[in-house]
């Protein structure tokens, strides 16, 4: 065989050897889990871990584009404090608003649950001159979707 056929065939194994490589190293982009409002979905949080089952995405009834919805939140395991920043309404046309901060008195409360118990309470959107939004996703501090919940 000659130099260059050898050359050639070594270049070729090189090659794959580096794209199997490189395709093995590259992290798969997963789709959000989907769920229908009322299902849950178990989420890593601070301290522990936290199920989360939301649901009732509706506008306040105020007429002030204020959107909130049900959340649920149960200590899977640790002392978790749940990630209500994490939480987004979004709309059909991709439009995404965050939650309200405050201290809403009806709110899902922003403290740790204790092993084995769960809270709930709302989660409000600010969605004035927006589109009205169809779910409720939970992105991580990353900016990734995790969770998506419709109706």
């Amino acid at each position: 065989m000659a130099f260059s056929q050898i050359a050639s065939k070594t270049t070729a194994v090189a090659t794959g050897i580096v794209t199997a490589a490189v395709l093995a190293a590259a992290p798969a982009l997963a789709d959000p889990e989907a769920l229908q409002f009322g299902q849950s979905a178990e989420i890593p949080s601070p301290g522990g871990a936290i199920e989360y089952t939301v649901s009732n995405l509706q506008p306040s009834g105020h007429n002030d584009g204020i959107w909130y919805s049900d959340v649920t939140a149960q200590a899977v395991n640790g002392f978790p404090t749940p990630n209500i920043s994490d939480f987004n309404a979004r709309a059909v046309n991709s439009s995404t608003y965050a939650d309200m901060k405050g201290n809403e008195t009806d709110g899902l409360p922003n403290q740790p649950i204790a092993p084995g118990s769960q809270t709930s309470g709302r989660i409000y959107f600010d969605v004035r001159g927006g589109t009205a939004p169809d779910s409720v996703v939970y992105r991580d501090a990353g900016g990734t979707d995790k969770v998506v919940w419709k109706g």
